[in-house]
């Protein structure tokens, strides 16, 4: 007795078979996890720290998601145990306050105020999409998440101890569960924002020294244009002179310029009153802005701004809305001069040759 071969599927067979298994695994969601998406627009939205951010709970431990892995509007925001699904997010930020949007990098949309828990929504730019950290009193690397519209916070409903816990936003108290670890920028973002507070409103900020260093020269820089004498006697030239204060701090792009630029009057009153010399130099207005140098035949001439100045340390209490904190600075303070000498001095330049201004 003689057995029949079973005939064998041909290799255009098997791959036909291949796709459609591949096909129904897709459809199926066997293929990608989402531990696997998230780790591909990880990768994709980290070229900056504020680009790939999470949010932790210290209540849970857990981090925030959008639920299900929707990406539609209305899904909500919840925190749920590493990888989940869409755990990854942007800080758009408002450069003129430090407030930022909370872009999720999967969905593309926005954490937005709403009740009974918060959602995503189409990112719009409204005051309910915008938010600023505030760090814990007390509490090491902790922020409150608060929204722009109404200063509330986010917080996990009921300190939920589960997956797809849902949050909510509260006023603030900063319990546990409106405590937030994320990326190491969140500390500059936070003293930025109280800056700007602190500079409508200096009454929201104050000003501890805790100790001065004695006055010293800081480095030269150059304060006019670079002029040359093509003739063949000497002219005395009137050089326009940059009005520059010399504040400048150690904490918070919006603190430091808005010092330096002169535009926190109040905030530098606080700062000036609590020191022990307090002729404080206010830029070149003592010179109406400009500088004559006689500048010999065929030589190049410039004026360089030497100022003299004070770093002082100390602590800023900020307090826009309860639940003070505090940060510390170190805050340079220009002087006109100094009782055991030295000044603040314009310094007038002539050169047969240039190479730098200072």
């Amino acid at each position: 007795m003689t057995s029949t071969p079973v005939p064998r599927p041909s290799v255009p067979c098997l791959r036909v078979i291949a796709a459609v298994l591949a096909t129904c695994c897709v459809a199926l969601g066997l293929m990608l996890s989402p531990a696997t998406t998230a780790k591909a627009h990880a990768a994709e939205n980290c070229a900056s720290p504020l680009q790939c951010v999470t949010f932790t709970s210290q209540s849970n431990g857990r981090t925030l998601d959008v639920q299900n892995g929707s990406t539609g509007d209305g899904a909500i925001i919840v925190t749920n145990s590493a990888p989940g699904y869409h755990q990854t997010w942007r800080l758009s930020v408002d450069s003129t306050d430090s407030s930022f949007n909370i872009v999720n990098n999967t969905t593309g949309k926005c954490i937005d105020l709403s009740w009974p828990a918060l959602r995503q929504q189409t990112c719009k730019g409204q005051q309910s999409q915008k938010w600023y950290f505030q760090p814990v009193a007390g509490a090491d690397k902790a922020f409150m998440i608060r929204n722009q519209s109404d200063n509330s916070c986010i917080d996990l409903i009921a300190s939920a101890n589960y997956n797809d816990a849902w949050t909510g936003k509260s006023n603030c108290h900063g319990a546990a569960n409106q405590r937030w670890t994320t990326t190491t920028e969140a500390q500059n973002l936070a003293v930025d924002h109280a800056a700007k507070q602190c500079q409508k409103d200096t009454s929201s900020c104050t000003w501890a020294v805790k100790r001065t260093a004695a006055a010293a020269p800081l480095p030269k820089v150059c304060v006019s244009s670079v002029w040359y004498n093509n003739t063949s006697e000497p002219i005395a030239q009137g050089f326009s002179v940059t009005d520059m204060t010399g504040w400048s701090n150690t904490i918070g792009t919006h603190m430091s310029s808005a010092l330096h630029a002169g535009s926190m009057p109040g905030v530098m009153a606080v700062v000036s009153s609590q020191l022990d010399f307090i002729q404080v130099w206010q830029g070149s207005k003592t010179v109406n802005n400009t500088v004559t140098v006689s500048v010999p035949p065929k030589q190049y001439g410039w004026v360089t701004l030497s100022v003299l100045a004070k770093k002082v340390t100390g602590t800023w209490t900020f307090d826009t809305h309860g639940l003070p904190w505090t940060a510390e600075d170190t805050i340079t303070v220009p002087l006109k001069d100094d009782p055991t000498g030295g000044a603040t001095m314009y310094v007038a330049n002539t050169s047969p040759t240039f190479t730098s201004c200072v």
